[in-house]
């Protein structure tokens, strides 16, 4: 089996022309997402301490 060397990705540089925005846009989608996921959990949070609040 032949060993991959460092400079395999040098000798195709068109496939990798829009991997650095590719990972920008991901990673404003995550950041995103977990805003939000924790908004919601508190939220969320929130609302079952104020009804626990309420029973005892």
């Amino acid at each position: 089996m032949d060993k991959q060397n460092h400079s395999d990705i040098a000798a195709f540089p068109e496939l990798f022309d829009g991997l650095e925005q590719f990972i920008e846009e991901q990673a404003s989608g995550l950041k995103r997402t977990s805003a939000i996921l924790a908004i919601s959990a508190m939220g969320g949070g929130m609302l079952i301490f104020y009804a626990l609040s309420k029973i005892a």
